[in-house]
């Protein structure tokens, strides 16, 4: 599959199949994430791999009781292992490394047949004790991962307009 065939493949993922995903696929997944690139090459994440049953059910009531987040087979947890470090841009390394890396696998993961769903409405403080993440540190998403109960085909996403998002040389 095409790169651009799996940005347009790509949805988010509210329906899971009860299948687990293969431990071998996943890490050939999460391989694809560790190539990601990030600011100076600093790599300062850990990626969670939740798929114990009562961990999913603790995360689950985290994360506002959004049922697919139990449903998926798998939930991944990208953690900014230095999250107060800014570029000089004066915005969060770690909020721009762990988008481009989950990034990357939500792409491998379209690929595979796999769905996912990006995942910010959850309560940090109690992801982290769940997941014993030290307090310094901080989830920037939770990731459900799995076999989607219907097939990820190429639609018409709702989208603005390409003149309506960008411009040249000025704002």
């Amino acid at each position: 599959m095409e790169v651009k065939e799996a940005i347009e493949r790509r949805r988010s993922i509210r329906a899971y199949k009860d299948e687990e995903v293969p431990r071998s696929l996943l890490e050939d997944i999460m391989e694809s994430v560790r190539m990601a690139p990030s600011a100076s090459n600093r790599q300062d994440w850990k990626f969670i791999i939740i798929d114990d049953e009562s961990t999913k059910d603790q995360i689950y009531e985290a994360a506002n009781e959004q049922s697919f987040v139990r449903e998926a087979p798998v939930v991944i947890a990208g953690v900014a292992t230095e999250p107060d470090e800014m570029m000089s841009c004066e915005v969060s390394a770690g909020t721009v490394d762990l988008s481009i890396a989950l990034d990357h696998l939500t792409l491998r993961a379209a690929e595979e047949g796999l769905g996912t769903c990006w995942i910010g409405a959850f309560d940090q403080e109690k992801a982290k004790e769940i997941l014993e993440i030290p307090e310094d540190h901080k989830v920037i998403s939770l990731m459900p991962l799995g076999y989607p109960t219907y097939d990820l085909t190429r639609e018409e996403k709702r989208r603005k307009k390409l003149e309506e998002i960008i411009s040249y040389n000025k704002f």
